[in-house]
């Protein structure tokens, strides 16, 4: 008889029991469910709510944090479908959100305008409230706060809050409407 984790391994599976030590910098929640395309790097925290699927069709996922002190959480139920998360401060993710092969920073790579070489600006707090939905090839820069239930359209660069309960894509993002809102009813006020 071969057991659940040795099943798991040969079907190339990432199943998991519930992993949470003290110190430890990779918190991952029970029930994670994955094909081994989950990739997990850097000197920082990463914490992983329960059910999250990183089942992954094309692309690996990738949690990165680039400091000691950067926390990338991820909540529960989440879908990660080849996403890619570079924290050096914070990145969070809400519950039941499904994140496309998208890319979500807090910080940017590139010098602060005027500073000696090297010098970077901080790292702003990037925020994916819980139920939002963000499509393929989206980019999300530092610093922005994603509503809860709100969707991003495939091709979005996001560069401003986006508020709850919308739908939002182009690039840069914008708007587009409401979810409650009848999509007839729009094209008809805008002519």
């Amino acid at each position: 008889m071969i057991g659940r984790r040795d099943a798991a391994r040969v079907l190339g599976w990432l199943t998991t029991l519930p992993y949470r030590r003290p110190g430890r910098r990779v918190a991952l929640g029970p029930g994670l469910l994955g094909n081994g395309r989950l990739r997990i790097s850097g000197p920082g925290r990463v914490e992983l709510g329960g059910d999250v699927n990183a089942w992954s069709h094309a692309e690996v996922n990738r949690l990165v944090t680039t400091r000691k002190e950067a926390v990338i959480r991820i909540g529960a139920r989440t879908r990660m479908n080849g996403c890619t998360l570079i924290a050096a401060g914070r990145i969070e993710v809400g519950a039941d959100c499904v994140l496309g092969s998208c890319e979500v920073r807090d910080h940017d790579d590139v010098s602060v305008q005027g500073a000696a070489d090297g010098d970077f600006a901080p790292p702003k707090p990037t925020i994916i409230e819980d139920g939002a939905w963000i499509g393929g090839q989206v980019v999300i820069a530092p610093g922005v706060r994603i509503g809860r239930n709100a969707v991003i359209g495939i091709h979005a660069a996001v560069f401003e809050d986006v508020p709850p309960d919308v739908i939002a894509a182009g690039n840069p993002a914008r708007v587009l409407r409401r979810l409650d809102a009848d999509p007839d009813s729009d094209r008809a006020e805008r002519g």
